[in-house]
């Protein structure tokens, strides 16, 4: 009985001890997933820090070249303004010279007054 008993108890010993070693190597097993996903988040917010800061880089080039695009816009429509008002001063000076031109031909056209006799 005594034979029995020792039997039914290493039976047992050894069935804790594969329990334990199964049960050891399953926690290392987990541990393992568990690092390797704390690794790959913290890949994964990294790239995320990184791609944030180019975010905001590229939207500070942005609200640069949005600037510069309101800028030249500005002086595009205050050339443009500069451009109508020579235009129109262009207009009139040549209205001007027409005229003058007109006036020019006639005077060269048109006999020179006689002067009047002295002594009558």
């Amino acid at each position: 009985m005594k034979n029995n008993i020792l039997v039914v108890a290493a039976v047992l010993a050894v069935g804790c001890l594969i329990m334990v070693v199964l049960s050891s190597q399953a926690v290392d097993k987990t541990r393992k997933d568990l690092d390797q996903e704390r690794y790959e988040k913290m890949v994964a917010e990294e790239k995320l820090d990184k791609t944030l800061a180019k975010v905001k880089s590229l939207e500070g080039d942005l609200a640069s070249s949005q600037n510069q695009t309101k800028n030249a816009q500005a002086t595009l429509e205050q050339e443009k303004q500069a451009n109508t008002k020579l235009k129109t001063e262009l207009e009139k000076v040549s209205k001007l010279k027409n005229v003058l031109e007109d006036q020019l031909k006639n005077a060269l056209v048109a006999p020179a007054p006689q002067p009047a006799p002295a002594g009558n």
